[in-house]
């Protein structure tokens, strides 16, 4: 951040800058990332109730599905007008704005009545979504550099998987009384509205959000952003098959209800958060393509536990061993696109970023349910453990021959 009487080194690392780097300012921050947790991951405990419910639709378990992962697409399809939105006019601006209409959109299925102005609702969400993931991740980006950038990151990410403990449990403790209930935790956002428009600012920046496009193209590293777009689609399909599918299995193993379900999508997101708690000083030893092999190989052995697994216990153990690799994926992807963007795209870099997650999320079902149907759940999770432990062979010789290839 710059200013009219300091140079960007002083200004990043000044007073004033630290004094306005709050605690309520950090606090508005990971908490409207965290809001994206709770956009999808909060109403999986009521699903098996919503389809009972609705039972006299036709398709009943694909449309009930579409519930989860409906603000996904919409989060894909706007992240990036998000994006150019917040390197426009500003970042605080849209902020705002998408929390509020987070809240009111988030909390309207307590209400209707219908699953089609329920469906609509959830879209309005995704929308609202991608503007405060964007605006928030690039207000990161511009207010934290180096290795304090890094650190936020993982907290960040920390933040938006503890934050997914509550909102998970909450959700299935509410699911208990009525589906209805898990509507109700997206009144987090007003409360959270009024903090962030008094404690964030609007960060100053080298260039004018007039002249935000980049002049050299090439110094986005384009090969690189491809790559990690790529790893964000690929590795939200297979991790949403928790959110989306667990509940479904574990009913069908084990006649787990609601509550079971969201405790264990929560232990794995618990898990992820202590992972993300410490993603500074795991970037200090490795590579981002090294983390990426990191994720795959935790990611694909808690699959292929928790796929097998004969009791509770044994999915526990899977599942928590696949949060270690989650908790990884968000900051890891999101450090490395920043630290390849140049500050004036960075909103839409970030945005593209996110409308590449939110595809992954919301093609998860799509991709993955007539696999169910012809394999069952066990096997597709076996499957995608064996995918996972794949890509890090793949990524494994990629990282060895360019280090060779350094070297020659």
């Amino acid at each position: 951040m710059t200013s009219n009487t300091s140079s960007p080194s002083e200004d990043r690392s000044g007073t004033n800058s630290e004094n306005r780097l709050n605690a309520w300012l950090r606090f508005s921050l990971l908490a409207a990332s965290s809001l994206t947790v709770m956009a999808g991951a909060t109403m999986s405990p009521s699903l098996p109730a919503m389809k009972k419910h609705f039972h006299d639709i036709p398709d009943v378990a694909f449309w009930v599905k579409l519930l989860l992962t409906l603000p996904a697409l919409f989060i894909a399809l706007s992240a990036p007008l998000a994006g150019w939105v917040a390197d426009r006019f500003g970042r605080k601006r849209l902020l705002i704005l998408c929390i509020v209409l987070y809240g009111f959109s988030g909390t309207a299925g307590f209400l209707l009545d219908s699953l089609v102005s329920i469906l609509i609702s959830r879209a309005i969400l995704g929308i609202s979504v991608a503007g405060v993931i964007t605006s928030a991740t690039a207000l990161i980006s511009d207010y934290f550099f180096g290795p304090e950038r890094a650190r936020f990151m993982g907290y960040q990410a920390a933040f938006m998987g503890l934050g997914g403990v509550v909102f998970l449990l909450a959700g299935g403790a509410l699911s208990e009384w009525s589906w209805r209930g898990p509507f109700l935790v997206y009144s987090f956002a007003f409360f959270l509205a009024p903090v962030a428009a008094i404690a964030v600012f609007e960060p100053q920046r080298k260039q004018a959000y007039e002249s935000a496009l980049p002049g050299d193209p090439e110094s986005l590293h384009l090969p690189v952003i491809g790559f990690l777009l790529f790893f964000a689609f690929a590795g939200m399909v297979v991790f949403y098959l928790i959110p989306v599918q667990l509940p479904f299995f574990l009913e069908q193993q084990f006649q787990a209800k609601g509550f079971i379900s969201g405790a264990s999508i929560a232990l794995a997101t618990l898990v992820s958060s202590i992972c993300s708690l410490n993603f500074g000083h795991l970037r200090k030893r490795f590579s981002h393509l090294m983390i990426c092999v990191l994720i795959c190989l935790f990611m694909g052995t808690g699959y292929l536990i928790f796929g097998s697994a004969t009791s509770l216990i044994q999915v526990w153990i899977g599942l928590a061993i696949c949060g270690l690799g989650f908790g990884m994926l968000m900051p890891n992807l999101n450090l490395w696109v920043v630290a390849v963007t140049p500050e004036a795209f960075r909103g839409r870099v970030v945005g593209a970023l996110g409308a590449a997650i939110f595809l992954g999320q919301f093609f998860s079902p799509v991709i993955t349910e007539p696999l169910r149907g012809g394999t069952g759940l066990d096997r597709l999770y076996e499957g995608a453990g064996a995918f996972l432990l794949l890509g890090a062979l793949i990524l494994t010789s990629w990282n060895f021959m360019r280090k060779r290839h350094r070297l020659a």
